[in-house]
Formats: structure tokens, C-alpha cells, sequence
């Protein structure tokens, strides 16, 4: 059974009481994901098409102060080139939805494309911090049942 670490909060939103030797090292880590790395590049890579470089000004513009650095780049790459596969298979399924004749075959294949396009771009905006829920959750404080646990509930004692 292997366990997943939890995400990271920034030291400021820690609601738990802290030792110095991890407030540091929070600090540290803070400073090297803000400060310690390298930008990402204001201008969209040439081998984004058309739909995926627009995306990505609107995102480079739009992120403020999300701690996203140069080496997140690849995955806001792959985010802006699902969100363009999004964008021709909305455009094509509607094409063939106002067609007298449809064929259903191509309106499969693109609602079957939306549907990747869709969860790739939920996984990878919920990663990046580009939507609502991912942005909040830092902001959330936890609640752990161990907190309120006595200690003879938490070693077992009788």
C-alpha cells in the first residue's frame, strides 16, 4: 500500500503550529519555487498552432502570481494543445450537427475527442492552478481526525 504526500501549503496559509527547523525549510522551499527559478517565457513556442499560442498569451497573462516557472512549461504546453484539439472538435462536431445529413460516425469521433481533450484539460488546469478549485484548496484549511484524537485513542491504549 503505498501513500501519497499531501500538497504543499505556502507558510503563511499553515494553520498547524510549526517547529523553526520547518518553518525554515518551508520558507526555503517557498523561495526556490517563486524566486529560485527561472520565468516562463512571455512569448508561445513556435510548434503550438494557432488556437494553442493564443491560449497560452491568454494564460501568461492571466497568471499573476501562481508560482508557475519555466519548468512547468511543458505541461502548459500540453495544456494549450489539448485546449486547441478541444476547440476543432467542437468546431467540427457542430459542423456536422447543422449538416441536413449527419454522419453519425464523425459525430462519435468528435464528442469522443472532447471528451480526452476535457479530462486532459481538467487534470492539467487542476495541476497548473488554473482553475477555482485548485487555487482554493491551499486556502483550505485541513482538518485532520488525529487532531482531535486523545492520545490514548491515538496509540491504542486501554
Amino acid at each position: 500500500m503505498s501513500f501519497l504526500a499531501r500538497k504543499q501549503k505556502l507558510l503563511s496559509q499553515s494553520t498547524g503550529h510549526l517547529r523553526v527547523v520547518e518553518q525554515e525549510a518551508k520558507y526555503k522551499a517557498e523561495f526556490m519555487a517563486a524566486d529560485g527559478l527561472p520565468e516562463l517565457q512571455k512569448t508561445p513556442p513556435a510548434h503550438l498552432d494557432k488556437v494553442a499560442k493564443a491560449e497560452y498569451r491568454r494564460i501568461i497573462s492571466s497568471i499573476g502570481k501562481l508560482p508557475l516557472r519555466n519548468l512547468d512549461r511543458s505541461e502548459l504546453e500540453l495544456y494549450c494543445t489539448w485546449y486547441s484539439i478541444y476547440k476543432d472538435a467542437s468546431v467540427q462536431l457542430n459542423k456536422e450537427q447543422s449538416k441536413k445529413r449527419k454522419n453519425i460516425a464523425k459525430i462519435n469521433s468528435a464528442i469522443k475527442t472532447i471528451d480526452k481533450a476535457t479530462r486532459a484539460i481538467k487534470g492539467l488546469a487542476s495541476d497548473l492552478g488554473l482553475n477555482v478549485n485548485s487555487r482554493l484548496q491551499m486556502n483550505m484549511p485541513q482538518t485532520d481526525k488525529e487532531e482531535h484524537q486523545s492520545l490514548r485513542d491515538k496509540f491504542r491504549i486501554s
